[in-house]
């Protein structure tokens, strides 16, 4: 009977102390740090994203205290990091629960670069998101060809150019390359300094250039443009032309003046700008500078 009332016993503890254990309050952990998320939308970037060295892209922040701690956020940075080089773009001091902002950012060049939005309250506590983006190279390329010199039709200069071969022709040189050439040069008696193309109509009128001998006459179109002189020697090896106008496109332009930017697009497709950098004195010899899409 002893032995049976220890047995017992040592059951009954063994029920006590589980009994006991099963009724202890659960603990749960709060996470204190504050809450920070990317605005979502047609017009945020909010997630990885490709874009074009040319385009930049508006990043939202939402920001607020922890629901349990309702500590304050006390710092707001953005920091932008490519080839393991950080950089940072945004560091604010702040004093408030809630926090919102809206940043247009821009890339310097072409790599993957990794954005990275944190908030910090006052108890130093942190939260982050993130999203990388790739910045791929736009638009074409193109090369630039200085100290262009032409002169009209009764010119001991040539009157013809090839934008593909960076030439200047004379009349009889651009019999022999006639697909090669572009444009041609003249001094109108009416309209003066004119550009054209071997097509055009007024410059086949003019028999020293002899074009009424030719089988190949690319159609090369021009318009007028508001590009600076600063804007075109801003171009570099690469470049986004704007879409041709064909509609208001002209197989000539005339009455050029020094300074004038000139957008044409070849009958091969080939698109560029020319400079008018002087006209001299005579005004029958011109000098220019060509950039043309390789």
């Amino acid at each position: 009977m002893r032995k049976l009332t220890q047995i017992l016993f040592v059951t009954m503890l063994v029920i006590t102390a589980s009994f006991v254990t099963s009724c202890k309050k659960d603990t749960v952990d709060v996470d204190p740090s504050p809450a920070i998320n990317f605005k979502g939308g047609s017009n945020y970037t909010s997630a990885d994203a490709t874009i074009g060295t040319d385009a930049s892209i508006l990043v939202g922040v939402n920001a607020s205290s922890n629901a349990s701690t309702n500590k304050d956020l006390k710092k707001f940075t953005i920091v932008i990091t490519t080839n393991n080089v950080p950089s940072t773009l945004v560091d604010s001091t702040i004093s408030t629960e809630v926090f919102n902002a809206d940043y247009n950012i821009s890339f310097p060049g072409v790599g993957v670069y990794r954005l990275v939005a944190k908030v910090t309250d006052s108890d130093s506590q942190s939260s982050e998101v993130a999203f990388n983006i790739t910045v791929e190279q736009t638009g074409v390329t193109v090369k630039k060809k200085t100290g262009i010199e032409m002169g009209s039709f009764n010119d001991s200069w040539g009157s013809f150019y090839s934008g593909t071969n960076e030439l200047v022709y004379t009349v009889a040189n651009a019999k022999l390359n006639q697909s090669a050439v572009d444009f041609l040069f003249f001094k109108g008696a009416t309209n003066q300094n004119t550009i054209a193309a071997p097509d055009d109509a007024d410059a086949n009128t003019i028999s020293d250039f002899q074009l009424g001998d030719w089988t190949v006459k690319n159609q090369t179109r021009f318009n007028t443009t508001s590009m600076t002189v600063a804007e075109f020697d801003a171009i570099g090896t690469t470049y986004e032309f704007p879409e041709f106008n064909a509609t208001t496109a002209a197989s000539k332009l005339n009455n050029l003046v020094t300074g004038q930017v000139v957008y044409f697009k070849t009958q091969a497709g080939k698109r560029g700008y020319i400079k008018i950098v002087d006209l001299y004195s005579r005004g029958d010899v011109a000098k220019f500078e060509v950039i043309f899409e390789q």
